[in-house]
């Protein structure tokens, strides 16, 4: 015999209102990452600016979008036009090894970076 489950109204508020507290907080979290890209637009070379849009979009789910004044991690060269940047790459592999995470840190001059950290 086939037990249906129902929820109840309470349940069903309950997962409407985490919903949309969901929305309201990626919604947020874009208004600050566009300010963020805004910056970072303003004080880089178009050439740069399009290497960091493509690298955004590239890579799996970037988030923490922010103008930081030290970098995170080690010293790297890439064929990007920044150039130099810092990655802390906090998971290599991971169990599957497929799992790569962590935060990238390009120099804005005058002593800051944009800093942003991803996973895929």
């Amino acid at each position: 015999m086939k037990t249906e489950f129902k929820l109840s109204e309470a349940d069903r508020a309950a997962m409407a209102a985490a919903d949309a507290a969901h929305i309201a907080h990626e919604r947020a979290e874009d208004v600050k990452r566009q300010a963020v890209l805004q910056e970072v637009k303003r004080v880089v070379s178009a050439e740069v600016y399009t290497d960091i849009v493509e690298e955004l979009t590239a890579d799996g789910y970037t988030f923490d979008y922010q103008i930081a004044s030290s970098p995170k991690g080690q010293e790297q060269y890439g064929g990007a036009a920044w150039g130099k940047h810092y990655v802390d790459q906090t998971t290599n592999g991971g169990y599957t090894g497929d799992e790569y995470a962590g935060t990238v840190s390009i120099p804005l001059g005058d002593g800051r970076y944009f800093q942003f950290s991803y996973t895929m």
